[in-house]
């Protein structure tokens, strides 16, 4: 699914039931948001009920869910049945705290704007605020972040966990010498990443010191949620 590109048809139908969305990370978080169809046996029911908190908000994970806040249509349904995952060069707590974000020469009106929503959306606690203050971000905005201050991503950020090593033997002048070589020391540039949504969002694997949380939201015909993860 992950590499999945809708028809104009499939696009024009609302009964087509995936979760869709993206995610922002940088070195201390991880946000999800998702989107999908709302309601009773559908996907983001589906999905909340199988990621639901063990344990209440807290700075190391949040879930935001609410089945009564419901849209009309995809947000992000340019990134078709992926999740568009985004890295970010510098931690938005930094980016956000940096002078130059704050002159409209250096730093768009857009620009400053989508990286003000993502701030935002890290203190609210409901899903209804997040809605109510217009804080979802579209495609085309997110698009421009990633050239501005993406970064390419690796094997962990596409994944979710560290890749396996692999051993490679190097034969010295005089000696023999082993080197190893991880497979997530390249690397890897890409837009898209689906493998990733479950075992990201499932708020129980964690690795490398992540952990992961989920806000997320249903809706009529189509509905928005968020992800999110802090590492510790």
């Amino acid at each position: 699914m992950s590499t999945k590109e809708f028809t104009d048809e499939e696009k024009k139908n609302r009964a087509l039931d995936f979760i869709g969305g993206f995610c922002l990370m940088d070195n201390e978080t991880r946000m999800y948001i998702f989107e999908g169809l709302g309601g009773e046996g559908r996907g983001i029911e589906m999905f909340y009920k199988e990621n639901m908190r063990e344990r209440p908000n807290d700075r190391k994970y949040t879930l935001l869910y609410n089945p009564d806040v419901r849209f009309k249509n995809r947000n992000y349904l340019e990134f078709n049945a992926a999740i568009k995952k985004i890295k970010l060069r510098e931690n938005l707590r930094a980016i956000m705290g940096a002078p130059d974000v704050y002159i409209r020469s250096k730093v768009p009106e857009e620009m400053y704007d989508i990286l003000q929503k993502f701030a935002e959306i890290r203190k609210l606690t409901r899903l209804s605020l997040v809605r109510d203050f217009n804080l979802f971000p579209i495609p085309e905005t997110l698009l421009t972040l990633e050239r501005k201050y993406g970064d390419s991503l690796n094997y962990e950020d596409m994944h979710g966990k560290p890749g396996k090593q692999r051993r490679k033997i190097a034969v010295g002048a005089e000696n023999n010498t082993m080197s190893m070589a991880s497979e997530n020391s390249k690397p890897v540039s890409g837009a898209f990443a689906g493998a990733g949504v479950a075992e990201n969002a499932n708020g129980t694997q964690q690795t490398g010191g992540v952990q992961s949380s989920v806000a997320g939201s249903a809706g009529m015909n189509s509905t928005a949620g968020a992800l999110s993860q802090k590492t510790s």
